[in-house]
Order: structure tokens, then sequence, then C-alpha cells
């Protein structure tokens, strides 16, 4: 049996895949459990400076799995089978916030529910013009999950996240695009060779400051005026006793590109 996820490193870069094509990567305990291991396991990895996550075949993911969901309704088990999911879930979810370096989202199909959440906790996200963006939630007579509260409000304002999880219509690439929900829009068949070419240019950065700018914006979203700029003072004097500090100004100075190391 083929794992639900898999991931492997090409260089400095990770790509996770989401590999439950023939049900559209939904999301089931196996699913979230084999993203968090991944995660883990990229985030142990000193060599792994930039991280790719995808899905196998054509979505991305299509959220929970509805199928799942029946069969538990239908033993009456469905809560205790959430309770058992929805932590390892957002365990993995949280750690794409954490983990100290980018994270791009290279939509290859739809991303709809949680699969439409799990892309918004990424940095990134390189898109198809065939690629719709879908709540989903509502749908099926839920509340939204998988962080999509959290993340849709600061992307597109209160009003249109209202708008979109209400009335469950999906979003177009183009759509996505002009409200700043993905970075790039590019041809099917060039996604994940963009994706690539962002992870490279990503890879070859600063990637330790990345982590900790990605802790500051984490932060900035519940810190007060004073609390972030404490936080900031606090970051940038460590990063200024870094090997990538003493290489940055070496670089300005000598008027050349930086070699960094991450570090």
């Amino acid at each position: 049996m083929e794992e639900a996820v898999y991931w492997d490193r090409e260089g400095s870069i990770a790509t996770i895949t989401l590999n439950r094509p023939a049900q559209f990567n939904v999301m089931n305990t196996e699913l979230s459990a084999g993203l968090r291991k991944a995660l883990m396991e990229c985030w142990d990895d000193d060599e792994v400076r930039a991280i790719i996550l995808t899905g196998n075949g054509k979505a991305f993911s299509a959220g929970g799995d509805i199928k799942f969901f029946i069969e538990e309704l239908g033993q009456q088990r469905i809560v205790p089978s959430l309770e058992k999911m929805m932590p390892i879930l957002h365990a993995a979810i949280a750690m794409i916030r954490e983990i100290p370096k980018p994270v791009i989202a290279a939509l290859n199909g739809v991303a709809a529910g949680g699969g439409f959440g799990l892309a918004l906790a990424c940095d990134f996200r390189i898109a198809s013009p065939q690629v719709n963006l879908v709540t989903a939630f509502l749908g099926i007579g839920v509340s939204p999950d998988s962080s999509s509260t959290f993340f849709l409000p600061r992307h597109v304002g209160l009003a249109k996240a209202t708008e979109m999880f209400l009335r469950n219509k999906p979003v177009s690439a183009a759509q996505a695009l002009d409200l700043g929900l993905v970075t790039a829009v590019v041809e099917p068949d060039t996604v994940m060779d963009e994706a690539k070419k962002l992870a490279d240019e990503l890879a070859q950065g600063p990637t330790a400051a990345f982590g900790r700018t990605k802790l500051l914006l984490n932060q900035s979203l519940g810190s007060s005026l004073h609390e972030q700029l404490q936080s900031e003072a606090r970051s940038i004097t460590l990063s200024m006793g870094t090997p990538d500090f003493a290489e940055g100004i070496k670089a300005f100075m000598e008027k050349r590109k930086a070699n960094f190391k991450g570090k």
C-alpha cells in the first residue's frame, strides 16, 4: 500500500506530495499523520532550505474525505473519529507556519475545504489557471476548519472572507490572484517548474533569517506594537551574531551577491 504522503529532497529543496490521487488527495487520519511526519523530517534535515507542498494527480486537496465521513456517520462514531484526526491535521498546519523554512504550495488542481486552509497556511502559492479555491465547509453544513477562518480574513478582509464562506462559491485562479490569495498563476505544465524556481531562489537566501521573519510575522497577528518591537529587537540582535549577517555585510561592501549558508 502506497503512503498517503511522501517526500524527497533534491539539493536543498524538499518536495512533500499528498498521495491519494484517486480520491483527489482528500484528508483522513493517515494523510494528516503523513503530512505531519514529512514536515517534522524536513524540519530536522539541515540540508532542506525550502519546501514545496503539492498533490499527486489532478488536485492539490479536495478537503475532507466525504466517504470516510459517511462511513463514520453510519457507525455513529464520527465525533470520536474527528477528535482523533483533527489534532494531527492541526499540528501539521501549525508546523507549516512554525517551520523555519519557506513553504511553497504548488497548486496543481482544486484546493477545497481543508485543502484550501492548508494552502493558505503556506508562505507562497503558485497556481495553474485551472485551479479553483473553494471554502466548501458550509456546503455540507459544517463550520470552517483547517486554519481557514484564521488566514482567509487576513488575506482578503473580514467582509470578503464572510462572503466566501457563506456563499461558498469557487474562486478562480485569476480571481485569487487579484485577491492576493495566490502568488502567481502560470501555465498548468509549469506549476512545479515555477515552484522549484522560487524554492531555489529562497534556498539561496538567508534561510535562518527567513525562519526568524516567519516567527515575527506569526507573532505580529496577536501582539501590540510594543511587544512586536521587543520581538524584533531580540530577533535582529540574534541575526547580527550569525555567519549569514557577516557574509551579507561583506557582500554589500564588495558590491557582490551574498553567498548565504542559512546559518
